[in-house]
C-alpha cells in the first residue's frame, strides 16, 4: 500500500513527498483534481468541496479601515429628565468608497444614577444615535435600600457597543450618545466628578 508520492527534483538534489493522512474521516476515499493551470501569485488554493481545486484570491473581509474617535470631559447633570438629551460626546465618519462592510461603534460613558432620598431607585440610559436613528441603548441603575433620607450614587464607565450595518461607502455619518433617567424621583449624571467620556468609530471593510 502507498501512502507516499515521492517526487525527485529535476536535477537530482533533493525530493518532494506528498504523503496521505493515517485515515480519512469515516474511512473514505478522497480523491482531490489538480487546477488546469497555475494561479496567480499571492493567490492560494480552495475546494469546491467536490474534491475540484482551483485558485482563488485571499479575503479581505474584516480589515479595519479606518478609526476616528472622540473624548468629552465637560461636567454635566441632568435632573428627573426622562427624555434623552445630547450628552455633548459625539463623532463623525465618511467611509471609504470601495471595501466598506460597517462601522463598529465602541463608547465608554460615565454615566451615573441618584437614588432618591426615600429610598427609591434612580435609574440612568445611555442611548447611540446615529443621525436621528437609534442604533441601541443600555441602563445603569442605582438603588437607596428604603431607607429614608438616604442618598446612593451609582457611577462609573458604562460600556456601550455596537456594530452597524446600516452604512453605505462614501458617506459621512455623525454618531453621538444621548442619556436620560427612567425614574422621576431621582437624578441622572454624565461625566460627574469631571469623568471622562470617549467614543470610537471603526470602519470594517467586506
Amino acid at each position: 500500500m502507498t501512502a507516499k508520492i515521492k517526487l525527485n527534483a529535476a536535477s537530482g538534489g533533493g525530493s518532494v513527498s506528498l504523503q496521505a493522512p493515517t485515515s480519512t474521516t469515516n474511512n473514505e476515499n478522497i480523491e482531490l483534481k489538480l487546477p488546469v493551470a497555475d494561479g496567480s501569485a499571492g493567490q492560494f488554493m480552495k475546494t469546491d468541496g467536490s474534491g475540484n481545486l482551483a485558485f482563488a484570491a485571499a479575503g479581505g473581509g474584516g480589515k479595519f479601515l479606518q478609526i476616528v474617535g472622540s473624548i468629552y470631559t465637560s461636567n454635566i447633570t441632568i435632573i428627573t429628565s426622562s427624555t434623552y438629551q445630547d450628552t455633548g460626546l459625539t463623532c463623525n465618519i465618511t467611509t471609504s468608497a470601495s471595501g466598506h462592510a460597517g462601522v463598529l461603534v465602541l463608547v465608554s460613558g460615565a454615566l451615573g444614577g441618584n437614588s432618591n432620598t426615600s429610598g427609591g431607585e434612580g435609574v440612568a440610559q445611555m442611548n447611540l444615535v446615529r443621525g436621528s436613528t437609534q442604533l441601541t441603548e443600555v441602563v445603569r441603575g442605582c438603588w437607596g435600600g428604603n431607607v429614608s433620607g438616604a442618598v446612593t450614587d451609582t457611577y462609573g464607565a458604562t460600556p456601550m457597543n455596537f456594530y452597524d450595518t446600516g452604512t453605505s461607502a462614501s458617506t459621512t455619518y455623525t454618531y453621538k450618545v444621548q442619556f436620560k433617567m427612567t425614574s422621576n424621583s431621582a437624578s441622572a449624571t454624565w461625566n460627574k466628578y469631571n469623568g471622562e467620556s470617549t467614543i470610537y468609530l471603526i470602519e470594517v471593510g467586506s
